[in-house]
């Protein structure tokens, strides 16, 4: 994250009719994170200002921030419940400040009450909920002009720009190869808008807000048009890393991991509907979510030499674990 000046700061808060001073500082804001968050009072209302940061000359990063928060605007006006940016006293979605390197990009939201739900929540119909809001987002996704890939981007298909990006960064060659067997089992998927589409694309644990069981989808920075399947597969990494063994060991609850999908699908299954030839890659899909975690941990890997074994054992021979 790109540390924010105290001038750009006091340029968004003007932008917002904002008081430095009344800013409490939320999340982010370390060197791994994509932004900075902060909570304020507004007219008896509690809000969230989210700043995030791209080096100059960043028109493709602008390009892509400007059609993830029209998209989220639009899921906001579909009655869908997310945390999506509200329009300030300009009617403006989000503001922007510069300075020499680096361009500030800020928006307004309401504040979410709840908390993100612990793993063992995520067996009960808590998913139900889950699945059935993100089946209403997918639902809407498929009348939404954009559904191929977001501005800015040389690929047709934004799942492609995902998979080079994370190949080109990948540097352990067994795993540069699982990159490339990936991308020609994705080039061979049916795509087409029941199947492809603008979604959340980390739609995971710590990006849900519950309260009871209301369920509020945040953090929508990196959303993108990619298969609707990543949205159903990547909310299972909680149920992996906490009750199954892990993305990078043997299962040993697949009962866990099936009483999640089975809630989740059939929440989701009351919004929007998936084949079942769909169903049937989710094994596909987790492993791609194994070949994702790799590459961002790599450099902490070659340091937990055990860890990497693991992990580069259940790449190569991914485990059979959901089936219809």
């Amino acid at each position: 994250m790109i540390t924010v000046s105290a001038k750009a700061l006091a340029t968004l808060c003007h932008a917002y009719d904002i008081h430095e001073k009344d800013l409490i500082f939320l999340g982010g804001g370390r060197e791994d994170s994509d932004g900075i968050a902060y909570f304020y009072q507004k007219s008896g209302q509690k809000k969230v200002l989210k700043i995030l940061a791209v080096k100059k000359p960043g028109i493709n990063d602008l390009a892509a921030m400007d059609d993830r928060l029209t998209f989220i605007h639009y899921l906001v006006e579909c009655g869908i419940n997310i945390a999506g940016p509200e329009e300030n006293s300009k009617h403006r979605l989000y503001e922007t400040c510069e300075d020499e390197e680096n361009i500030f990009i800020a928006y307004s939201m309401k504040f979410c009450e709840g908390k993100s739900p612990a793993a063992e929540l995520l067996t009960t119909d808590l998913s139900w909920h889950w699945g059935k809001i993100t089946g209403k987002a997918h639902k809407a996704s498929k009348s939404y002009p954009v559904w191929k890939n977001i501005s800015g981007r040389p690929s047709e298909y934004g799942h492609q720009d995902e998979l080079n990006f994370f190949f080109n960064w990948c540097k352990d060659d067994q795993v540069k190869q699982e990159w490339l067997n990936m991308a020609g089992h994705l080039s061979a998927l049916p795509i087409n808008r029941d199947t492809h589409g603008f979604i959340h694309n980390d739609n995971h644990q710590q990006n849900i807000i519950a309260r009871d069981k209301e369920i509020t989808l945040i953090d929508f920075d990196v959303s993108s048009c990619n298969f609707f399947l990543q949205d159903i597969t990547v909310p299972a990494q909680g149920i992996m890393f906490d009750l199954s063994g892990g993305m990078a060991n043997e299962v040993h609850n697949k009962e866990a991991l099936q009483r999640f999908f089975d809630h989740f699908i059939n929440g989701y299954e009351t919004e929007n509907h998936l084949e079942d030839f769909w169903l049937k890659q989710i094994d596909t899909f987790l492993n791609y979510r194994r070949l994702l975690l790799f590459t961002c941990m790599q450099d902490y890997l070659n340091f937990n030499t055990e860890l990497k074994k693991n992990f580069l054992s259940m790449i190569l021979s991914p485990p059979e674990i959901f089936r219809i």
